[in-house]
């Protein structure tokens, strides 16, 4: 039960504290080289999702286990996961550029021993995708398809979310991105300071976990407690939610999203938002 548990959180984590690397043009196939344009490598699923939202994807040579957003990133080798990194496999796609979620991930070595350039492409917020975006616009001038330019439709709304604020008298909500199976699991909710807070706010509820940050993990009793209006499991596994997981809180409603996009902070917040939306209608 706790290995499940952790297995879902740690979809979480590849997604906020990722470490890899990313780069991009659009969709090709497998390991068919990127011609003279940058060669890069991607352990980080959000990260991966944003090359290939701002047309990078043909640049993108490798990715890590946990990057399967587009289908044409999921067709690409597996150079590692989030704490590891293939060197055999490194060598053989000749990356130019790697970007980790933090320059001292455990895979900063070997790849700058390669011949990489590291870019950090940590994303906790909608603010640090936008930050990303402009990274790597700056770093692949005219490859880019102008998405996260100024006035864009993308940028006006993922910087309308990062500055959303809670409405006054909402409804108090408890995002859940990690639970174990059966009715007294324990899960992981978030708090103030993640991309989840931010869509709180802007999908007009309040934060039950307001006045606490990250990703607290909560047993039954301190959820009960809380006595939030709506519940939102965030379940994407392939197995079912627990019908009757959250049985003991009658008076809460649950709504599960079965989508990895609301567990990365990544270029589809913005749909995310939506289904948020539609909660509280």
């Amino acid at each position: 039960m706790q290995g499940i548990l952790q297995r879902r959180f740690l979809l979480l984590a590849a997604a906020v504290l990722g470490i890899g690397a990313v780069a991009g043009c659009g969709p090709r196939h497998a390991a068919e080289p990127a011609g003279d344009g940058p060669r890069i490598v991607s352990f980080l699923p959000s990260g991966t999702e944003t090359l290939f939202a701002l047309g990078l994807g043909d640049c993108v040579v490798g990715r890590s286990r946990f990057c399967d957003f587009p289908p044409e990133a999921a067709a690409l080798p597996v150079v590692g996961d989030l704490f590891a990194a293939n060197e055999d496999a490194l060598v053989a796609l000749r990356p130019t550029h790697a970007v980790l979620g933090r320059a001292d991930a455990p895979q900063a070595a070997l790849l700058r021993a390669i011949g990489c350039e590291i870019v950090e492409g940590r994303a906790e917020t909608a603010a640090d995708v936008l930050a990303f975006a402009d990274t790597l616009g700056e770093l692949f001038p005219g490859r880019t398809n102008g998405l996260a330019v100024t006035g864009s439709k993308w940028r006006e709304e993922m910087e309308k979310l990062s500055h959303a604020e809670s409405a006054e008298n909402a409804e108090r909500i408890l995002v859940v991105v990690s639970h174990a199976p059966g009715q007294f699991g324990a899960a992981f909710a978030a708090g103030e300071g993640t991309y989840l807070d931010e869509l709180v706010r802007a999908a007009r509820f309040s934060n039950a976990l307001a006045g606490i940050k990250g990703y607290p993990s909560l047993d039954p009793d301190r959820i009960a407690a809380l006595a939030p209006d709506v519940l939102v499991d965030i379940h994407p596994d392939d197995d079912p939610p627990d019908a009757d997981a959250w049985s003991y809180l009658p008076r809460t409603r649950v709504a599960t999203l079965r989508d990895t996009a609301a567990l990365r902070p990544g270029p589809r917040l913005p749909e995310v938002l939506e289904r948020f939306r539609a909660i509280s209608r």
